[in-house]
């Protein structure tokens, strides 16, 4: 299945993400991105991925520190989870963003979650113990630029991006009140 990336949206997508993170809170400082199931008008939202709390790469003592971006995933479908959109969507804070380090931050009880952060090669790094809730820990998952880069053997990605026209179209109806 071909889909299509949705750019520019970012305060209708990061909503939409929001609602279906229970854990997450919209910020007018996320970027996020849409994945459709195609670019027409009867186009469906299948899921956003969002980017937030970045900090850029800033010299402190003559070496590079910070250079992180937390990244969240919502979606109404797993089917927007294939190999190319992954490394599309994850090609942004690396290539887009410079950063050095990626981290995503799920609690311990949502299991799909971390299946999907395993299978893209972002490594467990440590628990917060009981940080949602009493006995649902925090896992703290992160990855570094140059595992991205073995792993999903990057070369720039080309999305074919939607004209204003549709995007806006897919992004209505998605956030459209039931």
């Amino acid at each position: 299945m071909s889909h299509t990336l949705i750019f520019g949206f970012d305060e209708q997508l990061a909503r939409w993400a929001c609602e279906r993170i229970p854990w997450a809170s919209y910020s007018p400082n996320m970027r996020a991105v849409g994945v459709a199931d195609g670019d027409g008008p009867d186009a469906r939202l299948l899921a956003v991925c969002i980017y937030h709390n970045y900090i850029p790469i800033q010299q402190v003592g003559g070496k590079p520190w910070y250079g992180l971006c937390e990244v969240g995933f919502a979606s109404a479908t797993p089917r927007w989870a294939t190999r190319s959109t992954i490394r599309s969507l994850m090609s942004i804070p690396f290539l887009q963003y410079d950063c050095r380090k990626v981290v995503a931050i799920v609690p311990s009880t949502n299991e799909p979650a971390i299946r999907l952060l395993e299978g893209i090669g972002a490594k467990q790094e440590g628990p917060l113990r009981h940080h949602f809730a009493k006995g649902v820990h925090a896992c703290v998952f992160g990855m570094m630029r140059w595992e991205f880069e073995e792993r999903w053997k990057v070369p720039r990605p080309t999305t074919r991006r939607p004209t204003g026209t549709q995007a806006h179209a897919v992004v209505r109806a998605a956030t459209a009140s039931p």
